[in-house]
């Protein structure tokens, strides 16, 4: 049994002091149903992402408050927590539900709020993605791993640090196309060097922003699919992958969990990636954006800063460096952007048949894939 996309909204993506994770919900299911043709009543299981709601909202269990919130009384409401890929599990779970028979309507809900504190506290908590007992108690921090790759790559393929930024100045273009991107103005390459030093040679250029935001998306079989009032898009596999910890890899510029997740995805549905097919991968640093493109086969390694400017649908919402980065919502704001693309309701036309999303949690600790195809 299939299953497609037939809504999905998002909020602006921005640091919302003013409004709690219960009114961004609110706000994006409200989108996803008048987009839909379908009624909150039509909802049969409740999936919701979040990556530190414990941590940061001291909230456990969301789900039930969330569908509390939302008027849903007879649904079944459950919660994914997995770190950064969180999102990408959620939607793995609703589309087994679909494929298996059984449901037929499974909303998807990500959120975060993490601008609830202080920017060393949500670093801290930004932090549990790692193992703590190896490196949290250490006090190593996600962005040291970004800094290590980064000089390791330089050095490996004699790629220069002014080349490695034109991935974030063209997020940054593409997320002043973006009405919900957080980061809506462009980067130059001569802002580097003025640029705060996060991790030698890391910068604040080249991190993702805190963020908070929600996203939500309708999950559907093929018969309801036909009834609803968009073109839905087809949700067709997803494909996943654990790599080694980084202190035990050979090679820290090869990421093999995306790339053995890719080839599996690949192999099973017949598909390959060009530089002409519409990727949404995770960059919350702009080297990890390179490093994915290689992974699934987009370009040769070493050679991904030469393709950046020849992928017109690469990041088209501005990635996680520009779009931002609300954690629990980050993969289902990138389906929602490929959805918008490949029906046509996008900034940037796209003839593709297919799509992919890409999560990842760290430096490729655990990677997902997303293959999404047009309506046929």
């Amino acid at each position: 049994m299939k299953t497609y996309v037939v809504g999905s909204g998002v909020t602006k993506v921005d640091r919302h002091y003013d409004k709690n994770y219960l009114v961004l919900i609110d706000e994006a299911v409200g989108k996803t149903l008048a987009n839909s043709g379908l009624d909150a009543s039509d909802i049969e299981y409740l999936v919701v992402s979040t990556a530190f709601s414990e941590s940061i909202l001291n909230q456990a269990d969301p789900s039930t408050y969330i569908a509390q919130n939302l008027g849903f009384r007879n649904v079944k409401a459950l919660t994914v927590s997995s770190g950064e890929v969180s999102g990408a599990v959620a939607l793995d779970y609703a589309h087994a539900l679909i494929r298996s028979g059984k449901a037929s309507r499974v909303l998807v809900v990500g959120f975060e709020k993490m601008s609830e504190y202080p920017s060393w506290v949500i670093n801290r908590v930004y932090a549990k993605i790692l193992e703590y007992e190896v490196e949290g108690i250490k006090n190593v921090a996600p962005s040291d791993y970004a800094a290590l790759i980064m000089n390791d790559y330089m050095r490996r393929y004699g790629v220069s640090r002014e080349s490695i930024i034109k991935w974030s100045i063209k997020m940054h273009e593409n997320a002043v196309k973006t009405p919900h991107a957080q980061l809506q103005f462009t980067i130059s390459a001569d802002s580097l060097s003025k640029a705060l030093r996060i991790s030698e040679p890391l910068t604040m250029l080249d991190s993702h922003p805190t963020s908070d935001g929600a996203a939500a998306l309708l999950l559907v079989n093929e018969s309801v699919a036909k009834k609803a009032g968009t073109t839905p898009i087809e949700l067709v596999d997803v494909e996943s992958s654990v790599n080694l910890p980084i202190y035990l890899r050979d090679d820290l510029t090869y990421f093999s969990a995306t790339a053995a997740a890719y080839k599996r995805l690949s192999s099973r549905n017949g598909v390959k990636l060009t530089t002409n097919t519409a990727v949404n991968v995770y960059d919350t640093y702009d080297i990890y954006g390179l490093l994915t493109i290689e992974a699934l086969e987009i370009c040769a390694r070493g050679e991904a800063v030469k393709c950046v400017d020849e992928m017109p649908y690469l990041n088209v919402g501005g990635g996680l460096k520009a779009r931002g980065h609300p954690v629990g919502a980050t993969p289902l704001y990138q389906v929602h952007e490929l959805r918008e693309l490949m029906s046509g309701t996008s900034w940037i036309k796209y003839d593709g048949d297919i799509s992919l999303a890409h999560a990842m949690s760290g430096p490729d600790n655990n990677a997902w894939l997303i293959l999404l195809r047009g309506w046929v």
